[in-house]
């Protein structure tokens, strides 16, 4: 009898989630013509997680042995706007905002692995120039590839949640402009 491998299952569980997924159709065409073995599960996870985001680069630096991804996407322009306009709708901070708070509560829970050696970070204040994105570092001792996918899956789910919540509560927002409590005799005394 054959034992199989873990990384089997891996591959199984990563394609099972992307055809749950609204990712685009030829990427779910193409998990299937991946191997099921442990070189390809490592390949798969990695390729993947390019097609979550509408932008992804990755980057490696040999000299110190770790990958560098950064995922950019409208919809995360687009909840940093709506943000901004929350914000000041309500005179509140950024660190008061509970949206950035619930999204960065997210990426933190996203991207926590099994494995070490990884880091991550996001730029999605105004005060952070640049594109606004997620950042995740990789070193030489991380083995959970194949579980990034599934974070930045629930990361970009997070992302449509709370734009289509930023965009409810500033329609409901009306600029009522609050009557004067001055009267109508206080203006004739005026004027």
């Amino acid at each position: 009898m054959q034992e199989l491998n873990h990384t089997f299952f891996s591959a199984l569980r990563l394609a099972k989630i992307f055809f749950d997924s609204d990712v685009p159709d030829k990427a779910k065409n193409d998990i299937g013509l991946w191997e099921l073995d442990e070189d390809s599960c490592y390949a798969l996870g990695l390729e993947v997680s390019d097609w979550i985001f509408q932008n992804a680069v990755h980057y490696y630096n040999e000299r110190n042995d770790v990958d560098t991804w950064l995922f950019s996407d409208p919809m995360i322009d687009e909840f940093c706007q709506l943000c901004q306009a929350y914000e000041q709708s309500k005179g509140i901070s950024e660190e008061e905002n509970p949206y950035r708070n619930a999204i960065e509560r997210t990426i933190r829970e996203s991207f926590h692995f099994d494995s070490y050696s990884y880091g991550y970070d996001w730029r999605l204040s105004l005060a952070e120039r640049g594109r606004k994105c997620i950042l995740l570092f990789t070193g030489e001792e991380f083995y959970s590839h194949e579980a990034v996918p599934e974070g930045l899956l629930e990361i970009r789910y997070a992302f449509l949640a709370l734009n289509q919540k930023l965009k409810a509560e500033l329609r409901k927002e009306t600029r009522i402009i609050p009557l004067s409590l001055v009267t109508a005799a206080q203006w004739k005394e005026a004027a």
